[in-house]
């Protein structure tokens, strides 16, 4: 009897042992795609994981083995395949538009809604699902787990596996519900002989800390290769040309810079109503202080033109359209940033006539990595209105509003040119539609992805 007893449990171990090697390398597999990056693989390997161990859970996992020799998977990581699906899922519909990405991003939000009726009370949950809900424009759903987030806010227990998520995700996560970071583990060995040569192996997790998002009401915190030129021109010699707030809007774009998007102020470069040797000057100088491979956030409000199918940027003391002796080329802004590898990110509110079939915008670079998103549609001008008592430009108030509702510090670029896209046809007003009379382009990518962060 005893034979068979022992035979019986050893069976169930054997099953145990598969059952858990089905679930375990399914896991591993999202993990490693996860990391890469590749998101919709991602999904489909932790929908693979749950269909072979359903649930998600908070604690740690005790593996298959004698009861002398209790193992813990993944040194007591939480197992989290339903929360990780529905994450990669939200990180693969950034990439995506139209139909295909509101088709995804209904079913993670029903994922993620599916969690916390389970009571799996995680403040990633809640934050993702809140970012859902700020990309599309959801209030009334925003306010609805508001509420719900504040009644259950003291019981924001239930850990989540956070190695399957990005190093500023789970910062961001941390940073706006303090106290309650994702679980990500690392594997910290030591080994311990003893006199008699027992040689004992301890192996504990530690927590990845970042601080790289910060919470609501705080500063985002700062990335130190992060960099930025701001040329704010609200002077002009070419009559009819001048915008009157661009100054304003260049240290607006400034102070939104360093408050909601994790640049240091002392990576900042503001310079106002320039001439273009003061532009030429300072983008050489920026470009003397960037270590290699830095990010660059350029931006700049005045008066652009197209000649001979270049562009510039016209300083101050410009006096004639077709004369570029008082001007840049935007092309020369580039190489000479490009020197150092940089990665740039230019915005330009500047208005677009068409002169002898040519606009300013329409230089596109062939080399470099660089994205460039212009304020308005060629033949079209800049607009502007009144915000808080002074007056703004449209561009301006929709990318700072962005920024602030983002808060991060690795901010997608097609995702925010989207944000923008839609928050300046709406005149900065209301969820849906939009009737304004200004529409800017999206971000025009060279040698650069869609997901790639500024």
């Amino acid at each position: 009897m005893r034979k068979i007893t022992v035979i019986v449990g050893l069976m169930a171990l054997a099953v145990s042992m598969a059952s858990s090697q089905g679930w375990m390398s399914a896991y591993e597999a999202g993990l490693t795609a996860a990391k890469g990056g590749k998101w919709t693989e991602a999904r489909v390997a932790f929908k693979q994981a749950a269909a072979y161990r359903t649930d998600d859970v908070s604690g740690e996992t005790t593996l298959p083995g004698s009861i002398t020799e209790r193992r813990k998977w993944r040194n007591g990581s939480p197992y989290s395949p339903n929360f990780l699906s529905a994450y990669a899922g939200f990180k693969h519909a950034l990439s995506i538009a139209g139909d295909d990405k509101n088709a995804l991003l209904g079913e993670v939000t029903a994922e993620f809604e599916g969690l916390l009726a389970k009571n799996q009370l995680s403040a990633a949950t809640f934050y993702f699902l809140n970012q859902i809900f700020i990309m599309s424009g959801n209030t009334e759903k925003r306010l609805q787990l508001q509420e719900k987030y504040q009644s259950v806010s003291s019981k924001l227990t239930w850990r989540i596996d956070g190695d399957g998520m990005l190093p500023e995700d789970v910062a961001a996560v941390a940073q706006s519900y303090p106290g309650t970071s994702p679980s990500t583990t690392s594997s910290n060995t030591t080994t311990t002989t003893t006199a008699g040569g027992t040689t004992t192996t301890v192996t504990s997790p530690t927590t990845a800390g970042s601080t790289t998002v910060a919470p609501p009401a705080g500063v985002v915190a700062p990335l130190p290769e992060k960099y930025a030129l701001i040329i704010g021109n609200s002077m002009s010699g070419i009559d009819g040309t001048a915008l009157a707030f661009g100054s304003d809007d260049g240290q607006r774009v400034r102070e939104a810079l360093v408050t909601h998007a994790g640049y240091l102020d002392s990576n900042i470069d503001l310079i106002l109503n320039a001439t273009a040797e003061q532009i030429r000057s300072s983008v050489k100088a920026l470009s003397d202080r960037i270590p290699e491979e830095a990010t660059v956030f350029i931006y700049f409000t005045g008066v652009g033109v197209n000649l001979d199918g270049k562009d510039f940027l016209a300083g101050v003391d410009a006096t004639n359209l077709t004369d570029s002796n008082s001007m840049v080329a935007k092309a020369e802004v580039y190489s000479t940033l490009m020197r150092k590898g940089a990665r740039v990110y230019a915005f330009f509110q500047a208005s677009r006539p068409v002169q002898t079939g040519r606009y300013f915008g329409m230089e596109v670079p062939m080399v470099g990595r660089i994205a460039q998103v212009q304020a308005t549609l060629p033949g079209a001008s800049v607009a502007s209105y009144m915000r808080n008592g002074k007056e703004v430009g449209l561009f301006t108030d929709s990318l700072v509003s962005t920024l602030a509702e983002l808060r991060t510090n690795r901010i997608p670029i097609q995702e925010f040119g989207w944000q923008v896209f839609y928050r300046m046809r709406r005149g900065g007003t209301g969820q849906f539609g939009g009737g304004s009379n200004q529409t800017p382009t999206l971000p025009v990518l060279i040698n650069m992805s869609s997901d790639s962060k500024f």
